[in-house]
């Protein structure tokens, strides 16, 4: 994309269903790989909401079992 930098950060050992995409981004979502891991379910809302308020986006995907975050950074 012109004009910003793309940031990617992939987790290969991803149990998180494609069906739970639309909801990760949502505050105290936690995904139904969660259930024994300490959390509040605020980290990607935060994310999403910090990238927003810099112009910026952020948005997740699932491919070949691996969950990966994009961050779209606009350069200054």
């Amino acid at each position: 994309m012109d004009g910003c930098e793309l940031i990617t950060v992939t987790n290969t050992g991803c149990t998180l269903e494609e069906k739970e995409l639309p909801q990760i981004f949502g505050s105290f979502h936690r995904g139904s790989n969660a259930d024994k891991i300490q959390g509040n379910g605020l980290g990607l809302f935060i994310c999403k909401r910090l990238m927003s308020l810099m112009g910026g986006e952020v948005y997740a995907e699932i491919h070949e079992d691996c969950f990966s975050v994009t961050l779209v950074v606009k350069l200054a």
